[in-house]
């Protein structure tokens, strides 16, 4: 929840959250539990397509996704550093990427002892820069204790101290709790004393900061709800009404498929029977009187009617939506098929063809986590951001000498989704064989060996080779 007015009242600051981003927020918060507003036209039922994309999307931008930090020189930054990474990002990688490609983008925040990932349920903007950047904000946190709701609101944004005619850019927390009967409500304020959050200081300044202590990292796709909001919008929020007639077309068919089973339409007189010798009749449809319902005349007292199902109908109409919504959210057409992929591919150059737009949108979601610096100098990205931050509170909390401030390298890498393993060996083969890459290096990188395994044993070849007396140099010998 957000107290919106209460936090500015309380912060004496104008935040940014307009009503239209304030409405599409709650939205997908019914679509994450579940209930999408249309619920009643589908019959109470919904496939939650919306995880499906979230989730395909989080798989292919995090695969194999790594991360390394190296010092620049002796100290314990990088390890310290490595270890906060590998359990608040890494481990939950694509959890967190889940959250934010479903949400439009989380917020990467400082918890105390690593990063936690806030959705915008959970935080609104105070201040953003000309490139929608997100410079300072209000965060929220929640607990029930006691029939009693607590909320912690910090307010993180940088200000401009003047001393001396000299001004300093220094980082600025506050933090104040407020205690309330009512979970809707946000309650008086109280000291952090009487709640959990004792320890913190209700404000804290830091100084020599580059960056702020948070890092939103947001979907890059156009927010056509409120084209001014720091916020993002998930890439199927232009699919809310292909959405709502995928739940209604698959609730249809379903519907039909239950309702399938072979019927008897029976007269009165034979559920009587029924019902005074204690026989337990199947499913049935009540023909009252002595009527045929099917073709309006009298009939016989039991007929049996088998519905006709339109499965390959229902199927096309199911496609139609599968491959509008796909292709709206970023992936190659026919990608999401509802009897499973039907399209022969050839080669694997065809397939790199066939799946570019899927992989040209996940590049552009791992650029927002790393890519190169417009500059040339290194690399950028919410990573790089992430791995600030913590770089900056290891010096901050005294866990490092200030000395180690900035002692780092970070190194990411992904899978290659255009690349083909198996063209590509036969290619690095053929250049070994011929002398153009060192027949090492091939082992190294298709048979998994280490450099040192991989030259001894060429090595050991070459030598067996010379001993008996052939001249064949290439890696495996004739073809």
């Amino acid at each position: 929840m957000l107290f919106k007015t209460d936090a500015e009242k309380a912060f004496k600051v104008e935040t940014y959250l307009s009503p239209e981003m304030d409405a599409a927020i709650k939205l997908w918060g019914q679509l994450e539990s579940g209930k999408p507003p249309w619920l009643k036209e589908s019959d109470g039922r919904t496939v939650a397509f919306w995880n499906t994309i979230a989730e395909e999307w989080a798989k292919l931008i995090t695969q194999n996704i790594d991360i390394k930090v190296q010092g620049i020189r002796s100290g314990e930054m990088p390890e310290k550093m490595q270890e906060i990474i590998d359990k608040y990002f890494l481990q939950n990688a694509r959890d967190n990427i889940h959250a934010m490609v479903f949400w439009g983008g989380i917020m990467a925040k400082w918890n105390g002892e690593g990063i936690e990932f806030l959705k915008p349920n959970m935080f609104l903007p105070t201040e953003y820069d000309s490139s929608g950047e997100i410079k300072a904000a209000i965060f929220f946190s929640y607990y029930q204790a006691s029939k009693k709701f607590y909320t912690k609101a910090e307010w993180h944004r940088f200000e401009t101290e003047t001393k001396d005619g000299v001004s300093t850019k220094i980082y600025h927390v506050s933090t104040k709790a407020f205690r309330s009967d009512n979970q809707d409500d946000i309650g008086r304020e109280v000291p952090l004393s009487e709640t959990k959050w004792k320890d913190i200081e209700p404000e804290f300044w830091a100084e020599n900061l580059e960056k702020p202590l948070f890092r939103y990292i947001k979907c890059p796709v156009y927010n056509f709800i409120d084209s001014d909001s720091p916020l993002g919008i998930p890439c199927f929020a232009n699919c809310k009404e292909e959405l709502r007639w995928l739940d209604i077309a698959m609730s249809t068919l379903g519907k039909e498929t239950k309702n399938s089973s072979p019927m008897l339409i029976v007269d009165q007189s034979v559920i009587m029977y029924a019902n005074q010798n204690g026989i337990e009749l199947p499913e049935f449809v009540e023909n009252v009187g002595n009527l045929d319902i099917v073709n309006g005349t009298a009939g016989s007292p039991v007929e049996q009617w088998q519905p006709t199902l339109q499965i390959t109908t229902r199927k096309e109409g199911i496609n139609f939506y599968l491959s509008i919504i796909g292709f709206k959210c970023g992936f190659d057409p026919g990608y999401f098929v509802f009897d499973g992929q039907t399209i022969q591919v050839a080669t694997a150059t065809q397939v790199r063809v066939t799946q570019k737009r899927t992989a040209d949108t996940v590049l552009s979601y791992r650029d927002v986590l790393d890519k190169p610096n417009t500059n040339g100098d290194g690399r950028v990205g919410a990573i790089h951001d992430i791995a600030y931050i913590i770089n900056a509170m290891l010096v901050i909390n005294g866990d490092v000498p200030l000395t180690d401030n900035g002692n780092y390298e970070l190194f990411c890498s992904f899978a290659d989704l255009l690349k083909n393993e198996e063209e590509d060996a036969a290619m690095d083969l053929q250049l070994a064989n011929q002398g153009y890459m060192a027949k090492f290096r091939f082992l190294v990188l298709h048979r998994g060996y280490t450099e040192e395994e991989a030259r001894k044993m060429v090595q050991e070849a070459v030598e067996e080779s010379r001993a008996n007396g052939q001249g064949d140099s290439r890696l495996f010998g004739e073809e």
